[in-house]
């Protein structure tokens, strides 16, 4: 269970650097952007560009160090999983003679698509870092209002994924209470997979427990509010895009031609 205290993502760390000063709408298209770029290519010097990218990034912001390093370290089985599946479904030449299904092309792919989920997990990663749920709620009800006017709820979809963010770290955080809380009544946790998946139960009960209950709390809140959706709601801040955030588009650009162009040039 030791992956629950490196995993990170959704958890907001404000530090005031400017890009938390971003419009959450800047950085919502940037990741997009991103993520796009990462499926277009599979140039490893692409990668590595985006790999440097990103740790500048993650200085600029005065993120915690290690921070990338560390919520990828929680997703380790799913990118060795990745990785050897690629290896043993791809044709090429055997790593070993006494295992033909192994092959070094497959686990080079599988090497290509494990740091293509890694950049993906990371740019997500920075998002929430260093932009609040309110603040991703609000962009994303910004960049969908043309669909409003189509009939697509906007704001409810905003609200759910704000409460899915704000939730995140808080149930990641009781997880680990509850962990604690079972080891100090002499519970394991270690062992095969059999047993780790035993002892996962005494965990999912009361996790799953306390989020019913956290999910109630919220709704009674939100009804003594009058919470109705979207009708005659305002802003008490409303998005603006400024100077700042003009450049951020210009740098977002700039980061994603030369993503796709490097690869040529070398």
């Amino acid at each position: 269970m030791g992956f629950l205290s490196d995993l990170s993502l959704g958890r907001y760390y404000p530090t005031g650097s400017p890009i938390h000063a971003l419009d959450p709408r800047v950085k919502m298209v940037g990741v997009l952007a991103l993520l796009v770029t990462v499926l277009l290519t599979e140039s490893p010097v692409a990668y590595v560009f985006l790999s440097i990218t990103l740790g500048l990034l993650v200085a600029s912001s005065s993120l915690p160090a290690g921070l990338l390093l560390r919520n990828l370290g929680s997703l380790r089985w799913l990118l060795v999983i990745v990785l050897i599946m690629h290896g043993f479904f791809t044709d090429g030449m055997a790593v070993f003679a006494w295992l033909p299904a192994l092959t070094w092309e497959g686990l080079g792919l599988g090497a290509i698509f494990a740091w293509r989920i890694g950049l993906m997990v990371s740019a997500a990663t920075l998002l929430t870092a260093t932009t609040s749920p309110v603040d991703l709620g609000d962009g994303v009800e910004k960049l969908g209002k043309p669909f409003a006017r189509l009939g697509v709820p906007i704001h409810e979809l905003a609200m759910i994924s704000v409460i899915a963010l704000r939730f995140v770290p808080t149930l990641l955080d009781e997880a680990r209470r509850i962990i604690k809380a079972q080891i100090g009544r002499g519970a394991t946790f270690e062992g095969g997979p059999v047993a780790r998946a035993k002892s996962a139960v005494p965990i999912l009960i009361p996790l799953f427990a306390s989020a019913f209950r956290r999910a109630d709390d919220l709704a009674l809140a939100m009804d003594a509010r009058c919470y109705r959706g979207a009708v005659g709601r305002t802003k008490y801040v409303e998005l603006t895009l400024d100077g700042r955030d003009y450049c951020g588009f210009a740098v977002i650009g700039l980061i994603v031609v030369v993503t796709l162009v490097l690869p040529r040039l070398v």
